[in-house]
């Protein structure tokens, strides 16, 4: 960092005037021990009569002043420190921390001269002083444009961002939408549907009832599409606190959600029973283990028993979670395509789904600042493995209080 701000040609101007600053006081001084001589000087406080008063209000009022400057110079030069990759022109704060440092040696030297006449001194520091204020002069004039330009971006970042909110809002109200004036003629036709069946159902032919079969079905697929869609834009939109999840939780609340199609296909789901926690949401966590139960008990050979294996290895600040089947794999060419939304790889009738999970999981894996991959081949079942941070400062999202962004 300090290679970087010596390039900058105004910090260079700026040393360059220090340094004939210097000079030139060793040289009106005489050697550096000049800079210590009284001259027979009288100290300030004969100026001020003795008067332990005003000696009272100089002293007190410079010591004040002196230490503010020296505490703001080092949490300028900090700050700089800390944000020399995200703050503009950070060197300027190193630079006017260096001018306040000097400003306050100016005042401690007017509280030394209150009782020893050490001008040649105060003088040499104030020099030092005007010296670093033309420095950072010269730097904050040669940048006046551009803090300009930075002012500029910053307005057209806020009108953005309410363009944004804006957007948001026309989102929220189309999800509104979507979750009640879409869905309520779904709901009518299935009812209709069930009421025609049991009034007129033995009177159709078998074509008749196929049609009807197939209503019916088709209505209860796009309901549940909307459903995923609905959950998909909440995982997006919705704000979900961050918290400590132990995984064995998550994971057990995903397999009570999961109970009838698990006993239905005769599924074993053998979990391990050590599962650290993580810093993440719960919500998440269960929508997550959700999707990958569902997909590994439905992506099977006709006939086979599913049979899926979760555990979890921690590494640092970090815990790998693997979900692993005997499904009928996944063709390396697939394997990005699924973590698409509504992307299927088998038709509606071969297996059940609106193509939604996955992307549902990649969301939300997302949005706890944690990673998915995935390894599989056609026939040899899937591995799906679930990266997330097991401690607050390895989560490394940007954060609005306690909340995950």
């Amino acid at each position: 960092m300090i290679n970087s701000i010596w390039r900058k040609p105004s910090v260079q101007a700026g040393f360059g005037i220090v340094t004939l600053v210097a000079l030139a006081v060793l040289a009106l001084s005489g050697p550096l021990a000049g800079l210590f001589r009284t001259d027979n000087f009288m100290p300030h406080a004969t100026c001020y009569l003795r008067d332990p008063r005003v000696i009272g209000l100089h002293v007190t009022s410079d010591l004040l002043i002196g230490a503010s400057y020296l505490s703001i110079s080092i949490a300028l030069i900090y700050v700089a420190y800390r944000g020399s990759k995200e703050i503009p022109f950070h060197w300027m704060f190193i630079a006017f921390g260096l001018f306040i440092i000097t400003c306050g040696l100016t005042h401690l030297m007017e509280v030394l001269t209150v009782w020893k006449p050490l001008y040649w001194l105060a003088g040499g520091i104030k020099a030092i002083c005007a010296a670093a204020s033309v420095g950072s002069a010269i730097g904050m004039i040669q940048h006046v444009p551009k803090i300009f330009a930075l002012v500029a971006a910053v307005k057209i970042s806020e009108e953005r961002r309410t363009k944004l909110e804006a957007a948001n809002q026309e989102l929220e109200t189309f999800v509104y939408s979507v979750s009640h004036d879409l869905r309520s003629p779904l709901r009518a036709i299935n009812g209709m549907t069930t009421v025609l069946e049991e009034e007129f159902g033995d009177r159709l032919p078998p074509d008749g009832k196929g049609y009807f079969d197939r209503i019916r079905g088709a209505a209860i697929r796009m309901d549940k599409l909307i459903q995923d869609l609905l959950e998909y834009s909440q995982i997006s939109r919705k704000e979900f606190p961050a918290e400590w999840v132990p995984l064995a939780a998550a994971i057990r609340e995903a397999e009570q959600l999961l109970e009838e199609d698990v006993r239905q296909r005769g599924a074993v789901v053998e979990v391990s029973p050590e599962m650290p926690a993580v810093w993440g949401n719960k919500t998440l966590l269960v929508e997550v283990f959700a999707n990958l139960l569902s997909n590994a008990i439905k992506f099977v050979t006709p006939g086979a028993s599913p049979l899926v294996r979760i555990s979890a290895t921690q590494t640092g600040n970090k815990a790998r979670i693997s979900v692993t089947d005997n499904g009928i794999g996944i063709e390396a060419a697939d394997q990005q395509k699924i973590f698409r939304i509504f992307e299927r790889l088998h038709p509606a009738g071969a297996y059940p789904g609106t193509g939604i999970g996955l992307a549902i999981v990649q969301k939300a894996v997302a949005r706890m600042s944690g990673s998915i991959a995935l390894e599989s081949a056609p026939g040899t079942g899937s591995s799906f493995f679930v990266d997330l941070p097991t401690h607050p400062a390895a989560a490394g999202e940007i954060r609005s209080g306690r909340w995950l962004l």
